[in-house]
């Protein structure tokens, strides 16, 4: 395995050497000690950094399943009770048809997991390789810049006197067996509630009622995830090393900050963040003295979706006297002519309101251009003030 891993690993050994030098540099001690445990947690913040572009597709891909969940059960609908390989077969395809018609698949979502896995085992077979490398006895004599001097450091490096190379079954043949055990069950338990809160608050909080349906895919999958990776993590906790539930638990501390900062600023559109977000923005509207809603901003693009350029001040005078003023209504009723233009909410039509947002734009270039000229005006004063 160390054979197909080893290009993984040997990536992770100079990132966790060069975060290793930094704290070094920044005053850490340079050898066996805290430095190499920060690595690892340095290795994690680069790996989850470089994963957030990838972060944005799966929330795209996310939501996107979410908006094609009536369609999804319109098919599963179509073909229930029908256990016949062909009607099987026919709901996969036409399923597998919707999400190429939207651009999307079932399992662009776990796309951040399954990229995640061969970093997980690469750093989990680096560290069982030091010991035999500090020994001199490994089948390499170094992993990228981690040769028998370096990998005696990060097995002598320990986390409250568990080493980073020592795990639950391998627990006995250190000096400090206690140690280990008890610093691997708190790592496990502080693991299981951090994702256990991400999950929930992933559920009650970043998902529209829409997808809330029990029979929902992707609800069963979030419920899924909810109960049944605490057992994961229990099942498989006792054969990692010390070193990896640490990169463990700071990628779920991670995404806990990540799934803030989403909830903020972009969650689901539907969902409780989302009408959060709406009553926090409509606040601050009001609080400026501007419309509870935001008005769209139509003048910034054109018929074809391309950004508008701003006109100049000499353009946009000759521009207002092009625009045609709106024809006041006859004052004899037999002369009231049906208006065919449709009026919004606000009681004003698209004319009109295009109209409204040319004068608020003039407006709006008037008063930047004044305090361009206060600005300039000041700087002017300023200078004289130093000359004499």
């Amino acid at each position: 395995m160390d054979t197909i891993l080893y290009p993984i690993m040997w990536i992770i050994a100079w990132i966790m050497s060069g975060v290793h030098s930094l704290l070094v540099t920044l005053g850490m001690n340079d050898g066996a000690g805290l430095a190499w445990v920060l690595s690892i947690v340095g290795l994690t913040i680069v790996v989850r950094a470089l994963m957030i572009p990838l972060f944005n597709k799966q929330t795209k891909a996310a939501r996107l399943g979410q908006q094609l969940n009536p369609e999804i059960q319109k098919i599963q609908k179509k073909y229930k009770g029908r256990k016949d390989q062909i009607s099987q077969q026919r709901q996969q395809e036409e399923m597998m048809a919707l999400y190429r018609e939207h651009g999307t698949s079932p399992f662009a979502s776990c796309m951040p997991a399954l990229i995640q896995m061969p970093i997980f085992f690469s750093l989990f077979r680096l560290l069982y390789a030091v010991l035999p490398l500090s020994q001199g006895s490994y089948m390499r004599p170094a992993i990228g810049p981690i040769d028998e001097k370096v990998a005696q450091h990060i097995a002598d490096s320990t986390v409250f006197g568990a080493p980073l190379t020592g795990s639950i079954g391998t627990a006995k043949s250190f000096s400090s067996p206690t140690a280990v055990i008890t610093v691997a069950v708190v790592l496990i338990i502080l693991m299981i509630l951090t994702l256990f809160f991400t999950q929930k608050q992933l559920m009650t909080k970043n998902m529209p009622d829409s997808a809330l349906d029990p029979s929902n895919p992707a609800y069963k999958m979030q419920k899924y995830m909810l109960y049944g990776m605490p057992l994961i993590y229990i099942f498989t906790g006792t054969t990692f090393q010390i070193g990896v539930l640490v990169y463990w638990l700071t990628g779920n501390i991670w995404n806990i900050g990540q799934q803030t900062w989403m909830l903020n600023n972009n969650p689901t559109p539907g969902s409780e963040a989302y009408r959060k977000r709406q009553e926090k923005l409509r606040r601050k509207r009001l609080a400026k003295g501007l419309p509870a809603e935001e008005e769209e901003n139509d003048f910034l693009a054109g018929p074809s979706g391309q950004r508008v350029q701003p006109l100049g001040k000499a353009r946009s005078k000759k521009a207002a006297s092009k625009v045609e003023p709106i024809p006041a209504m006859p004052e004899d009723e037999d002369e009231v002519v049906e208006d065919t233009e449709v009026r919004g909410l606000d009681g004003l039509t698209d004319a009109e309101r295009a109209q409204k947002r040319y004068e608020r734009r003039l407006a709006e270039r008037k008063r930047s251009q004044e305090k361009k000229n206060a600005r300039k005006n000041k700087q002017q004063n300023n200078k004289k003030d130093r000359n004499f």
